[in-house]
């Protein structure tokens, strides 16, 4: 079992680091890469994640704080929320390319899909078929997968995003988040980040 397992993984990694090298009329066709931003671009405070769809604290922190942010901070308009790829293994790479590839502005809602489920598939015997599961209820056909798994402009921009948080951001483990300057490393709970939010807010008052 823990073979299939292995085998599983290693052909996800091959079909995003690898598959992406495919022919040249694959490379940079179909969809582009998108920033997911959730909530009024003229929000006063902006926070920003980064995260691993397989990292636990991650798909912690969607579960059971990002939905009382959301209710009480962005829906509300006073705060803008950006989500940043930085995938910790090739199974999380495989399941940022798909959400990126998402049509419309589902990708996010993949995202949460994703973190959702994240028990089911990243413990999955053949962890693919699942993620293509969420892709389909995306919108997605199985084409438009394998596609996407092989689409070179998202994965580039993906490992670009990455790059640019460890050296620019010093980023060394997920989730970590700027709420504003501020940077916020692993998933300290709701009431703390509703803290730091006001605090931002009452800065920008000022």
């Amino acid at each position: 079992m823990m073979i299939g397992r292995l085998f599983a993984l290693a052909a996800i990694a091959a079909a995003v680091w690898l598959g992406a090298a495919g022919t040249a009329a694959a490379q940079g066709a179909g969809p582009q890469y998108r920033e997911f931003v959730v909530g009024d671009a003229k929000a006063p405070v902006t926070i920003i994640e980064y995260a691993s769809l397989t990292c636990s604290h991650c798909a912690h922190f969607h579960q059971t704080v990002y939905p009382e942010l959301k209710k009480n901070y962005i829906d509300t308009g006073k705060v803008r929320f950006v989500f940043r790829d930085f995938p910790l293994d090739g199974l999380a790479m495989g399941g940022a390319v798909l959400a990126r590839c998402a049509p419309g502005d589902r990708g996010m809602k993949l995202i949460d899909l994703m973190f959702k489920n994240q028990d089911t598939w990243v413990r999955a015997e053949k962890p693919l078929e699942p993620l293509k599961g969420y892709a389909q209820l995306a919108g997605m056909s199985a084409a438009d997968v394998d596609a996407c798994l092989k689409n070179e402009t998202i994965l580039k921009a993906v490992r670009e995003v990455q790059n640019t948080g460890t050296t620019l951001y010093k980023i060394q483990s997920t989730p970590t988040f700027f709420v504003e300057d501020e940077k916020v490393e692993g998933d300290r709970g709701y009431e703390f980040m509703a803290k730091l939010i006001d605090k931002k807010l009452a800065e920008k008052k000022k």
